[in-house]
Formats: structure tokens, sequence, C-alpha cells
């Protein structure tokens, strides 16, 4: 579990648990739940990602959203109305915490990154047997 933390630590700080001060060595759930009530960090198969709390919306969705001209209200109420706006702000607040991070698992949530992994995880033979390319 030490390890499970630590790794957390380095992705969302981007320091080496020894580099971080010690108000910041903290378990990432702390720190998310004192800060960010909405906001939990899940292992996921990529690695960790954020997550409003209690779905399986990811931070970078709403990034994303945001990023295509949608607002906070939007959001809400007609795209994702399981949502509040209030789980909304705190992804839009984590997300100017942690910038670096989210942007890295947007990069990772691609399809040309899905495709990249699995060439890379099948070999270019079996790539391409299961995808017909």
């Amino acid at each position: 579990m030490l390890f499970e933390q630590e790794k957390a630590t380095e992705f969302y700080t981007g320091y080496a648990p020894k580099e971080v001060t010690s108000e910041i060595n903290v378990a990432m759930a702390s720190i998310t739940q004192t800060n960010f009530p909405f906001i939990e960090i899940r292992k996921s198969t990529g690695g960790y990602s954020s997550f409003i709390r209690g779905t399986r919306v990811m931070v970078s969705t709403i990034v994303e959203y945001l990023l295509m001209g949608e607002t906070p209200k939007t959001i809400v109420e007609k795209i994702l109305p399981h949502l509040t706006l209030a789980q909304v702000r705190d992804a839009i607040l984590y997300y100017s915490a942690f910038k670096t991070q989210i942007d890295q698992e947007r990069r990772e949530n691609t399809e040309e990154a899905g495709r990249k992994y699995l060439q890379e995880k099948l070999g270019e033979e079996k790539y391409r047997k299961l995808t017909g390319e």
C-alpha cells in the first residue's frame, strides 16, 4: 500500500515522495477529501485518475467539455445531469491545482494513445489481427 501511495504522490505532485514537503506528503485520498470534497483518486487501467466522487466521470472529461465551449451550467443541465454544479466546480478547481497531471491523463486517454499501447503490448502481428488493419 505504501508503494501505491508513493506512486500517487509523485504523479499528483510531480515530485518523488522524499522531495515533497511533509505538509503534502500524505495519501492523496486525504488531500482530495480535505481540499476537494467531490474528487477522488482511483487506480484505473491506465494508472491513477481523478474522478468525481461516487461516479465514473473523470475530471479530464469535465475539462474536455469546457474546452469544447460548454459551461458548468450546460454540463449539469444537458450533458451530465446526474452531476451537481458543486461537483463540476470542484473538478474545475482541482484541474487548476493539478493541471499538469490532468493534461497528462487527457493525452493518455486518446484513441491514438490506446492504439499505440495495444501495438506495444500485443506486437505488430497480433495488433493487426485484432484490429483488421
